[in-house]
């Protein structure tokens, strides 16, 4: 295959020709990188010719031709030159894909007893600075669909570039393509193409937002946070939901692998990442949920909940040295709050220089952590009972229950921080340090305990499929049972200690007026229980008063921050306390 100029004809490719078909292209591969703008623009307008042309050649003798072809075209793209060549090429790709969409193949195509495919160019590789390509067999006989995966591996590639122009194009090109060719996909391909396509796109902000990664010497990796990072980030999020949505008959044994993307990117101790991964779960749930059978719905109910436990806010830092944090406050910035996926201090600050300047730095990195993954849970358990409560029809108890397991989860967490004595009194010590309300999970832990009582008492209503009302009502009598219990301590002015590090006595609320504001914000959770206990009905509350009788009498002597528990619990004793022991006697 020898071109010594554009104009002479390109002679059409024999299988006898493949080394020299593949060291031509090579010859445009390297020219593509050329220094002379010249040989670049020249080496492109054959490159074009050969693709417009003789596409079907290019596929005739073997699949690694076509895979150094997307190479070629890819190198074109990467050229600082001329713009205009970078968006022709990417053109190109697109022109490629809509030729095998059509079947114009060559022979190598039409011989459907040909192995369906050699190894992909070593120069693919996920390593690769040019292609990245996996070198991977690919086995899809059908519609000649071993062409499809270099074509889009080098789209995936493409989408990180940092011209804006180019990135965004390689991006539309890529999510055009499989949207309007995706339906002469198999379940194989489509499993090649998120694993190795589309997953792929992530792996730069896996990169780029982990600040636990570390160098050789210890210190924190600085990675460019543009924000175009994040907005691809988003927008690919989205138009993979949609592509799951709209091929769901072929790809929804994929649903798992798509559920774990979503919960890596609401576990990244960023509150956008994190909040971009929860955006696109609720998406994905909204538009699929009437698909979903009782084994998708527990799958999606096990990701929320395992997303849960992997955000609990960990304080463990509190007791680590915080002496010397203090004596470091003026000196360290502490914004950052979650937004930030490194920590405050540069790494090339003064304080990586010192052991102090160090453990400031990492208590930093652990306050924004804190604050971002508290940021998260609360989007996280808004989204649970918003799929809750648009599926509720679609979801069996058993998936409720996983779900009920998760809020609960969340909420006894947040309660054993806001009763830790300990813990509360060393975040009170920190201040602006770490600008946090006291209790410092008040809201986190009031939320979802109402969203627990709203999800039982739901299931109490609906009565879905396997149901069982003795086991929910048991949940529902122990939640209420809970949250009185915890009011009564807190009344009282006294927290349980349980401290994250050692021991110490059970202490007393030393201000008043702390104590009144925290019994106003318990105030309305108070409500909801009496109320879900007088929900349960006659029979099953005479059942349980021995149980409820103890905590409501030890309410009527409680202070209270606010009249609208007294008003409730004057409520329950006249409707429901007294009719009930009037009967019994």
């Amino acid at each position: 295959m020898a071109v010594p100029n554009g104009h002479r004809p390109f002679p059409p490719f024999t299988h006898s020709d493949a080394q020299r078909e593949k060291s031509s292209l090579s010859v445009f591969t390297t020219a593509a990188y050329d220094d002379h703008k010249n040989i670049v623009l020249l080496a492109f307008e054959i490159m074009e010719k050969i693709v417009r042309d003789y596409f079907p050649y290019i596929t005739e003798t073997e699949t690694t031709t076509f895979t150094d072809c997307v190479n070629c075209l890819i190198a074109f793209t990467n050229n600082r030159f001329n713009k205009d060549i970078s968006l022709s090429a990417i053109g190109f790709l697109r022109y490629c894909a809509e030729k095998l969409a059509a079947g114009d193949l060559g022979s190598l195509g039409k011989r459907k007893d040909k192995e369906p495919s050699g190894n992909l160019s070593p120069s693919l590789t996920p390593t690769s600075k040019d292609a990245k390509l996996q070198n991977k067999e690919l086995s899809d006989k059908d519609d000649h669909l071993y062409f499809w995966f270099p074509l889009l591996a080098g789209l995936s590639e493409l989408s990180f570039d940092p011209r804006p122009e180019i990135r965004k194009r390689a991006l539309q090109i890529l999510f055009d393509t499989l949207r309007n060719y995706g339906h002469i996909f198999s379940l194989p391909l489509w499993e090649r193409v998120f694993e190795s396509v589309l997953f792929r796109i992530f792996d730069y902000v896996r990169q780029a937002v982990d600040p636990s990664a570390e160098g050789g010497d210890g210190k924190m990796v600085e990675f460019d946070q543009d924000s175009w990072l994040y907005e691809t980030c988003t927008m690919s999020l989205e138009l993979i939901v949609d592509l799951f949505i709209n091929f769901y008959s072929t790809v929804n044994p994929l649903l798992k692998k798509v559920l774990l993307l979503l919960v890596s990117f609401i576990q990244r101790p960023h509150q956008s990442l994190a909040g971009i991964g929860i955006a696109a779960f609720v998406r994905l749930i909204s538009n699929a949920g009437d698909l979903l059978s009782d084994d998708k719905w527990l799958d999606v109910a096990s990701s929320l909940k395992e997303a849960a436990v992997s955000t609990l806010p960990d304080f463990s830092f509190i007791f680590d040295g915080n002496s010397s944090i203090r004596s470091n406050e003026e000196s360290v910035s502490g914004e950052g709050h979650g937004e930030s996926p490194l920590s405050p201090l540069s790494p090339s600050s003064e304080h990586d220089r010192d052991p102090e300047g160090l453990r400031t730095q990492q208590f930093y990195a652990a306050v924004s952590d804190v604050k971002c993954r508290v940021a998260v849970q609360l989007l996280l358990i808004q989204a649970m009972m918003e799929i809750y409560t648009t599926y509720r029809a679609q979801i069996d108890t058993e998936n409720a229950c996983v779900l009920l397991d998760a809020l609960h989860t969340v909420a006894t967490h947040a309660h054993k921080i806001n009763t830790n004595v300990q813990l509360c009194s060393k975040i009170q010590e920190l201040g602006s340090l770490m600008q946090m309300q006291d209790p410092p999970l008040l809201r986190l832990e009031n939320e979802s305990y109402q969203m627990c009582l709203t999800l039982c008492q739901t299931l109490m209503l609906d009565q879905p499929q396997n149901f069982k009302e003795e086991v929910i009502e048991s949940h529902l009598v122990n939640l209420c049972q809970e949250v009185l219990g915890f009011y009564i301590k807190a009344s009282s002015g006294h927290l349980m200690n349980e401290p994250a590090c050692g021991s110490g006595p059970q202490g007393r609320i030393p201000l008043s007026s702390r104590r009144r504001r925290e019994l106003s914000a318990r105030a309305p959770l108070i409500v909801a229980s009496l109320q879900a206990m007088r929900s349960l009905g006659e029979t099953s509350f005479k059942k349980h008063l021995a149980q409820f009788f103890p905590l409501l009498t030890a309410l009527i002597s409680c202070e209270h921050g606010s009249k609208d528990v007294q008003v409730a619990l004057s409520e329950m004793l006249d409707e429901a306390v007294g009719p009930a022991l009037m009967r019994s006697c």
